[in-house]
């Protein structure tokens, strides 16, 4: 995908776009070398180039074939530094995490186990914890979380996001929100409840979540093409005019809208024709999330071309020319696998990037 410093000096003078957007484009694409004994891992970049603006990435390793080489200290592009690295974790399903500061809050609340899975999920490929949470616990959960991290309450927290996408039914997930919207309320957080899935889509359903005060759903899309292979069966089954319909509905009821979204899945054209439509129902900007195939038999699934940087690069500038006019822009700390890092076209990207 890049061959050197060099090349990817000159694929982003020839796009006009800033080596570090296709820097990272390129290593969440490629995944890297490494002799971590870890399969994927959390950690904070700082690019060489942008030293005191660090961002925060989840990463294969294990691809031999990558030019991206990770250890405990560096990365480098075919052997030359490129940036620095830290905080290396296990990219393991854990109870609750901070983003933006501690301003969102990502709620892993439900069992893994329960969800057949997706093929470009790493969730299936790993034995790894399987967290669950009990209603019941959830108030005595946050309020733990709020000292643990010297907080007296969570009224400060903007948005708890469930993002485990195991329930199999919209009445369990439903059930499972109300749970947590009252143990948000137990330590005065008012904030929004944002939930991503595909099981949230009835009429009786929306108006239940918009009941349950602010509320934020982000349809899991992830691709148009070839779904009933790649996809669990309640996201397969979901067609393009239910995605617009849910997304509409949600809308009308005053919950924001967005949607999860594979760059790499779909062909260009294909992917430019569903997406138009869903832009018109989406009130904030969509995850677009760069494919990343945690080892080469999940390599099968890429669209042709999809292993260039410039196929990357000309799918990244459809998507800008979809939402030029809405307003709406990515922001790094809501999706560490974006096309998007510090530039959106010619605008600079600003805010938390951790």
């Amino acid at each position: 995908m890049l061959k050197s410093v060099r090349h990817l000096e000159e694929v982003a003078r020839e796009w006009t776009i800033n080596p570090e957007d296709v820097l990272l484009i390129a290593l969440n694409s490629c995944g890297a070398r490494s002799p971590l004994d870890k399969p994927r891992m959390r950690f904070q970049l700082a690019l060489d180039s942008r030293p005191a603006d660090p961002s925060y990435l989840i990463l294969s390793l294990g691809r031999e074939d990558s030019p991206f080489e990770v250890d405990e200290h560096e990365l480098r592009l075919h052997g030359e530094r490129v940036g620095s690295i830290s905080g290396i974790e296990d990219d393991d399903a854990v109870l609750g995490y901070w983003r933006n500061g501690t301003k969102m809050l990502t709620l892993n609340s439900n069992q893994r186990s329960q969800c057949t899975g997706c093929t470009f999920c790493p969730n299936t490929l790993e034995g790894a914890s399987d967290p669950a949470i009990r209603e019941l616990d959830l108030p005595g959960y946050f309020a733990t979380l709020a000292a643990n991290s010297g907080m007296a309450d969570l009224s400060g927290v903007e948005t708890v996001t469930v993002c485990t996408g195991c329930f199999l039914y919209e009445h369990l997930a439903l059930e499972h929100l109300e749970g947590v919207r009252a143990a948000m309320r137990s330590t005065d957080c008012e904030g929004t409840l944002h939930f991503l899935s595909s099981v949230l889509t009835t009429a009786e359903g929306l108006d239940r979540a918009a009941d349950v005060g602010p509320f934020h759903l982000t349809l899991t899309v992830e691709c148009f093409t070839n779904r009933a292979n790649i996809l669990k069966q309640s996201k397969a089954a979901l067609s393009v005019d239910q995605m617009v319909e849910t997304l509409g509905a949600a809308k009308e009821r005053g919950i924001t809208t967005d949607f999860t979204y594979i760059v790499g899945l779909d062909p260009i054209e294909e992917a430019l024709e569903n997406l138009k439509r869903l832009v018109p129902v989406t009130t904030t900007f969509p995850r677009f999330q760069t494919y990343q195939a945690h080892n080469p038999y999940m390599d099968v699934y890429r669209t042709p071309g999809s292993d260039t940087i410039d196929w990357n690069l000309s799918m990244r500038r459809t998507v800008e020319e979809l939402f030029l006019d809405t307003g709406l822009r990515p922001q790094w700390w809501q999706n560490y696998r974006s096309p998007w890092a510090y530039t959106f076209g010619q605008e600079p990207l600003t805010g938390a990037r951790i």
